[in-house]
């Protein structure tokens, strides 16, 4: 029961703050639209989200340590977690990251001065993991590459909230060539990312496991999680080749319903492969590699 909250905590955590990295990243590269109004709203509820599912994650981590249920709240061992572990220094750091993007909001044009917040505050999520616990200087190795995996994926589930959210408002016969142009441009972004994402996993995977070690995931749990994680992974490399090179296309050349049913059907299922994704990699970061 405590794990399965801690799983579920760390993974709201990680969808909550990847958004609140990922959006205004998507929008500051793409130079997307000038609605600020609806952007700041929802990426205050995020701010806000992150505080709050902290919180549960922390509560939840203490319910995990000593077995217990995570209501009513082991109020004691959360107060360790927070004086005697890192975890009080990561939360401290989150928390006025988080505070840091609210405030941001308030400025002109603060959608775009959110983003450096929100990067620290992803970036507190490699503390949490496997990474946190590698120490000296293969744990600094293990941590940049953490950090630069989760801004990756961070930078594409929100890329894919966004394109998702624009296909769905797609009727035929409307002018797509907006929607087209985005899709197209995410092009360059996307192989960025694909790249960050190959390159930093191979590290982490190395660190955490071990080269010499990695034939000992095969049959053991972790190693079942982790490839279906990879195999979730190249699902979405080919659905993002299938959008750049059929779908995307065949959307410019007319918002015919077949075109925006293709198209919707394959953000939907990238979508969700990334979704899984991230349940997976917040139930990996409970499970010692080699258990």
């Amino acid at each position: 029961m405590s794990e399965g909250a801690l799983i579920g905590a760390r993974f709201a955590l990680m969808i909550d703050l990847a958004l609140l990295m990922g959006l205004p990243l998507f929008w500051w590269v793409m130079g997307a639209g000038e609605d600020w109004a609806g952007r700041r709203g929802v990426l205050a509820l995020l701010a806000v989200g992150g505080m709050a599912l902290s919180a549960l994650w922390l509560l939840a981590s203490a319910a995990a340590m000593t077995d217990a249920p995570i209501m009513p709240p082991d109020w004691a061992t959360a107060h360790i977690l927070l004086t005697m572990t890192p975890i009080g220094p990561v939360l401290a750091a989150r928390g006025a990251a988080l505070l840091a993007a609210l405030g941001a909001l308030a400025l002109p044009r603060g959608v775009r001065w959110v983003l450096l917040p929100a990067a620290v505050a992803a970036a507190t999520l490699a503390w949490t993991g496997h990474a946190g616990a590698t120490e000296a200087l293969a744990g600094t190795l293990h941590r940049a590459a953490d950090v630069a995996h989760i801004w990756a994926a961070a930078g594409w589930i929100g890329a894919l909230a966004v394109l998702f959210h624009a296909v769905m408002r797609l009727r035929a016969g409307d002018d797509a060539r907006p929607v087209a142009q985005m899709l197209a441009g995410f092009a360059l972004m996307g192989s960025l990312i694909v790249a960050t994402l190959v390159v930093s996993g191979a590290i982490n995977a190395a660190m955490i496991v071990g080269i010499a070690d990695l034939p000992a995931l095969i049959g053991s749990r972790y190693g079942w999680l982790l490839g279906a994680k990879l195999s979730l992974f190249g699902l979405m490399l080919g659905l993002a080749a299938l959008n750049r090179w059929r779908l995307t296309p065949a959307l410019e050349a007319g918002a015919t319903p077949q075109a925006i049913r293709h198209l919707r059907l394959s953000l939907l299922v990238e979508t969700s492969a990334a979704a899984a994704i991230i349940g997976l990699v917040g139930w990996l970061g409970t499970l010692d590699p080699l258990a």
